[in-house]
Parts: structure tokens; sequence; C-alpha cells
């Protein structure tokens, strides 16, 4: 049972693994990994990360911009499955 809760408690942390995003200027941001409901870029996303930096939520704003240009175009998401596929 005691192994069980604590499968349970680790699972969500699994989840909100902690990514590092460093830009050009040498900012160095720590951010959750986001639920994005389309295939997730960790370079497209940090692109729009570094534009959210100045407010408040940066990784909502950045969630929210991502999903918009990069999810909305089924032909990105398509590029974005493909360059990952290469690596």
């Amino acid at each position: 049972m005691k192994k069980l809760l604590l499968l349970l408690l680790t699972i969500p942390m699994l989840g909100h693994s902690k990514e590092i995003s460093i830009n050009d200027q040498g900012v160095r941001t720590e951010y959750s990994k986001p639920s994005v409901s389309c295939f997730y870029d960790k370079e497209a996303y940090e692109g729009y990360l570094n534009t959210c930096l100045i407010l408040p939520n940066f990784e909502t704003c950045a969630q929210a911009k991502y999903e918009m240009y990069i999810c909305g175009d089924k032909n990105k998401v398509k590029q974005l499955e493909e360059k990952s596929k290469v690596k």
C-alpha cells in the first residue's frame, strides 16, 4: 500500500519536469515542460518563451502563443514531427 501511495505521489511530478532555457542574451530561465495540445518542440516553445519573459505569467503566455501559431498550422506540426524523427 505504501508503494502504491508513493507511486501516485510521483506521477504528477513526472508530468511537470523542469527544463532550462538560455536565450541569446544569456538569460537562464527555468520552466515547467508545457502540456501543449499538439506536438511539443522544445526549440520552438523556447522561442515563444523568450518573447514572454517580461510578463508575470511568462509560461502561460508562451504556451498560448505556441498553441496559436504552431498548433494552429497542421503543416508546421508535420514539419516538427519529421524533424524529431531525423534527430
